[in-house]
């Protein structure tokens, strides 16, 4: 389906991290971006789904654009 960026409120323990195996976690200050290709929508909704039962705050969720190949319209 896509590469997604999730921006979460906090820093993340590693083994919350890890309970997102298909996604990289980037801590940054106050904030955790996670962010991976994701097969379809289900599989979106399934990890917002588990932040939420988690309690974590989400901030932002985007879809980033396939890359272009240099020298492409």
């Amino acid at each position: 389906m896509g590469h997604y960026v999730i921006r979460v409120q906090g820093a993340l323990s590693r083994d919350l991290t890890d309970a997102f195996p298909s996604l990289t976690a980037d801590p940054e200050p106050a904030q955790t971006v996670l962010h991976g290709y994701l097969a379809d929508q289900a599989a979106l909704a399934g990890i917002l789904n588990h932040l939420d039962m988690l309690g974590i705050n989400i901030l932002e969720v985007m879809q980033v654009p396939p890359a272009r190949p240099p020298n492409s319209p």
